[in-house]
């Protein structure tokens, strides 16, 4: 007899997390409304110098659901969550960051609204810290959209903690492995390819506290990835008008918030704030192709960044 396939896959980018995994994991396990359902937890680490791979080992040993993949290369968590899904088998994938958490009833609720409302792909809301018997109100609003990336790139969904049916998922590819973190491309990727899009108005997501060792920190990391995965976007001709002036402003945010937050002496003066005003301004006005190539050449030569390999092979946009 064939194996059972797993209804969800967690899949779970690990780097340097042996503090945080088990509060995590038992917050998988405690998931309510999944008795009886075959599950799975894909970890893929990406070399950590910790003790987070040996946790996770010695935890398999009594829980078979546990699947762990080690690598001796440290490439980021685009390369890592797309290596996670290539070796899981749900129906359904969920990632998360190794150090986050879901209520009680998250994956339920996202199981019941994706069904309910026929939408491959669920979002919800995101809140730092973490109730740890929270749960998210059954009778909770949930939006459906038809123009899932006007949608996602207007409420500007910047996190993991999602449904995506897995079919979606591998039709899309994956992650933008030439994007370092993840948390607005996959979600923008997914929502561009899907036929609607379902979203829980409440916290579906916790994410832990910032310390000195989030990427969170780095704000020029997190400006960098956020205007690259809407510039990514606007290569797809086939978007419609409101998905673009969306993916146009958060371009035209990424770059000047950039020069803001490294505190340029004269940042009032730079030509990212008068094109940020302008934009603001005149939201509907279009950006020539040219002048998107020069924006991501300036963007890919910014120092102080992690970038992927392959994303140091990709050259300007076509």
């Amino acid at each position: 007899m064939p194996p059972l396939k797993p209804l969800i896959s967690y899949l779970l980018t690990v780097f340097n997390k042996e503090v945080e995994l088990p509060e995590t994991l038992a917050c998988l396990r405690n998931q309510s409304g999944l008795e009886g359902a075959h599950i799975e937890f894909v970890f893929a680490d990406d070399c950590s110098t910790d003790q987070s791979v040996e946790y996770l080992k010695a935890q398999s040993r009594s829980d078979p659901r546990i699947k762990i993949i080690t690598n001796q290369t440290n490439c980021g968590p685009s390369v890592r969550i797309n290596q996670a899904a290539e070796h899981a088998n749900g129906s359904y994938f969920l990632p998360m960051d190794a150090d986050d958490f879901l209520p009680l009833n998250g994956t339920r609720m996202l199981l019941d609204v994706s069904g309910d409302k026929g939408a491959p792909v669920v979002f919800g809301g995101s809140q730092r810290g973490f109730v740890p018997d929270g749960q998210i109100d059954q009778n909770v609003m949930v939006t459906v959209s038809h123009d899932p990336l006007a949608y996602c790139a207007r409420k500007k969904i910047v996190h993991m903690g999602f449904l995506s049916d897995a079919a979606l998922w591998n039709r899309v590819g994956g992650a933008d492995e030439r994007i370092f973190i993840q948390d607005q491309s996959l979600a923008l990727r997914l929502s561009a390819e899907a036929s609607r899009l379902a979203y829980i108005h409440d916290t579906t997501y916790w994410l832990r506290p910032r310390d000195g060792n989030n990427l969170s920190n780095n704000t020029d990391q997190q400006h960098h990835d956020r205007f690259l995965s809407a510039l990514y976007q606007l290569e797809n001709t086939d978007i419609s008008l409101e998905a673009k002036q969306y993916l146009v402003n958060q371009v035209i945010s990424a770059r000047w918030k950039l020069v803001r937050d490294r505190g340029k002496f004269g940042s009032l003066l730079t030509e990212q704030f008068l094109s940020y005003v302008t934009n603001r301004l005149l939201p509907h006005m279009s950006i020539p192709k040219s002048k998107l190539k020069k924006y991501e050449y300036q963007m890919l030569h910014i120092k102080g960044v992690r970038r992927t390999p392959q994303s140091l092979h990709h050259g300007m946009i076509n």
